[in-house]
C-alpha cells in the first residue's frame, strides 16, 4: 500500500491562528523541533510523501500543491486500489495515533474526529480525494459525505487558538524526538558525560543532544530533569547561558552570553536570542538579542526586539487574559492565567518597549515610546506608546525598503512575489483604517 497525506488548512486555523496565517500556511508554523509540515514528514517517513496544500492568497511564496490545482495533483497520481489518500486538517497536531489510523488496512473511507471535530479523512478514491480537500478548504469539514464513510475517533490534540501553540510546545518537542529516524534526520547525537565540550554542565548528558557542528563555550549549563534539550547545526550557545528543557535550539541560532531559556522553548533557526526567554516560540530569523524578558508567546519571522523590551505574561489580578482575534475582530477570553505576546512577521521594537499580557501584533507593525501600547497594533502601524490613542500608517514603500535591509543582512533575497504579498497586506489595512 502507498499514501499521499496532504495538509490542508481548514478556516479555523486561517482565522484563529493570525497573524502568522497571514504569511504562511497553516502548516508552515512552527512548534516543537519543526513546523507542522516537517513533522508530518517526519511521523510518516518513508510510508508515505507528504504534501501542503497551498491557499491560493499566498500562491507562489511556498512550494506545494496550490488550491485550484489539487484536482491536477490527485489525477496526475491515479486511481490505484492499492494508493491512499490521507487528507488532515491543519489542527491536527501530529501523534503516532494519528498514524496507526491513517496507515490502518481498511478497503472502505474513513474519517478521523478529534474530540468530535472532523479533521481528517482517507479513502482509495481520487474524487472523493479530491472532495475531501475542498471542504476542509471551504467549510471546515473533512468527508465528503460522511453518511457514506467510518468514523474513528481519537483523543489526540488539536490547534484551536493561538495560545495552544505555547501551551502544546513543551509536549510536541518529546513527541517529535521519539519520532523514528528524527534524531539521524537532525544530525544529532546524545551527549556522553566523557565528551561534554569544555566547562560545559549538564545534569544528565544523555538527555542532551547536540549537532557535530554546534558549539557550547565554556559556562554553559543544561538542566534537562524536565525534558531533553536539542541544540542543531552550527547553533551557538554563548558562555555562562543556562538552558533548561525541553528546548530546542534551531540550527544556526546563537544564544547571547548568559541567557536563561526556560523549558517548553523552541527558537527557529537562524535567530538571535538573549535575556530571560519561557515557554515561548521563535520563527526563523527573528532576534532578542539583548536583555529582557518574553514569556508564553508566539514570534514570528524577522521580528526585532529592542533591548530591555519586556513583555507581561501575567495580569496583577492573577487573571485570565483575553487576547485579540484579527479574523472576528473581537476579543477573546483565553482561560489561560499566562499569556504573553504574539508577534506578527517583520514587527519591532525599539528599546524599554514594555508589552502588555495578550498582545497581538500584525505584520509589520513598529512600536516604540514610553508607557504600554495598546494590546492589539494592526498590520503596518507605527505606535508611539506614549500616545495610544494615536496610530498611523508605516508607509509602503520604506516598510519594503526596511525589510529588505534585514533580510539582506542575512543573505536572504526578496522576491518580487514577496513583495507583492506584502502590498496586498499593506493594502488590506488602509482599506481598514480608512473605514
Amino acid at each position: 500500500m502507498t499514501y499521499t497525506i496532504l495538509i490542508v488548512d481548514s478556516p479555523v486555523i486561517r482565522d484563529n491562528l493570525q497573524p502568522f496565517t497571514l504569511t504562511r500556511p497553516g502548516w508552515d508554523i512552527r512548534i516543537g523541533l519543526g513546523t507542522l509540515l516537517e513533522k508530518w514528514q517526519w511521523l510518516f517517513g518513508s510510508q508515505g510523501s507528504v504534501a501542503g496544500v497551498v491557499p491560493t492568497a499566498l500562491k507562489g511564496l511556498f512550494d506545494g500543491v496550490y488550491e485550484e490545482k489539487v484536482q491536477g495533483f490527485i489525477e496526475a497520481k491515479g486511481d490505484s486500489p492499492n494508493h491512499t489518500w490521507i487528507i488532515i486538517d491543519t489542527r491536527v497536531l501530529p501523534s503516532k495515533e494519528v498514524l496507526m489510523w491513517a496507515i490502518s488496512e481498511s478497503s472502505s473511507d474513513s474519517i478521523l474526529h478529534i474530540h468530535g471535530i472532523p479533521c481528517g479523512y482517507k479513502t482509495s478514491k481520487n474524487g472523493t480525494a479530491h472532495d475531501a480537500v475542498q471542504r476542509i478548504i471551504d467549510i471546515g469539514r473533512s468527508a465528503p459525505n460522511e453518511s457514506e464513510a467510518g468514523t474513528t475517533e481519537l483523543d489526540g490534540q488539536v490547534l484551536t487558538h493561538v495560545w495552544d501553540l505555547f501551551l502544546e510546545n513543551g509536549n510536541q518537542i518529546r513527541s517529535d524526538l521519539s519520532y523514528e529516524g528524527v534524531p539521524e534526520t537532525l544530525g544529532v547525537q546524545t551527549a556522553k558525560a566523557s565528551k561534554l565540550p569544555r566547562g560545559v554542565l549538564c545534569d544528565n548528558p544523555s538527555a542532551l543532544w547536540l549537532h557535530p557542528n554546534a558549539t557550547l563555550e565554556p559556562g554553559t549549563i543544561c538542566i534537562t530533569s524536565e525534558g531533553p534539550i536539542i541544540i542543531m547545526d552550527g547553533a551557538h550557545i554563548k558562555a555562562g547561558s543556562m538552558l533548561r528543557g525541553p528546548l530546542v535550539i534551531g540550527h544556526h541560532s546563537s544564544i547571547s552570553m548568559g541567557s536563561k531559556l526556560y523549558g517548553n522553548t523552541s527558537i527557529g533557526p537562524y535567530c538571535k536570542v538573549g535575556g530571560e526567554v519561557k515557554n515561548s516560540i521563535f520563527h526563523s530569523y527573528s532576534n532578542k538579542g539583548h536583555e529582557g524578558f518574553i514569556g508564553n508567546s508566539v514570534v514570528g519571522q524577522w521580528v526585532n526586539l529592542g533591548a530591555d523590551t519586556n513583555t507581561s505574561n501575567l495580569k496583577n489580578n492573577y487573571g485570565s487574559v483575553r487576547i485579540w482575534n484579527m479574523a472576528t475582530k473581537d476579543w477573546v477570553d483565553s482561560n489561560q492565567q499566562y499569556a504573553g505576546c504574539f508577534l506578527g512577521d517583520h514587527t519591532k521594537t525599539s528599546i524599554n518597549t514594555m508589552l502588555n499580557t495578550g498582545t497581538v501584533t500584525g505584520v509589520s507593525a513598529l512600536l516604540f515610546g514610553g508607557g504600554f501600547p495598546p494590546k492589539f497594533i494592526p498590520s503596518f502601524s507605527w505606535m508611539d506608546a506614549s500616545k495610544p490613542n494615536e496610530k498611523s500608517i508605516y508607509d509602503l514603500d520604506k516598510a519594503l525598503v526596511d525589510m529588505e535591509r534585514m533580510m539582506n543582512r542575512r543573505g536572504v533575497e526578496v522576491p518580487d512575489v514577496y513583495k507583492a504579498h506584502m502590498q496586498s497586506l499593506h493594502k488590506d489595512q488602509v482599506d481598514s483604517h480608512n473605514e
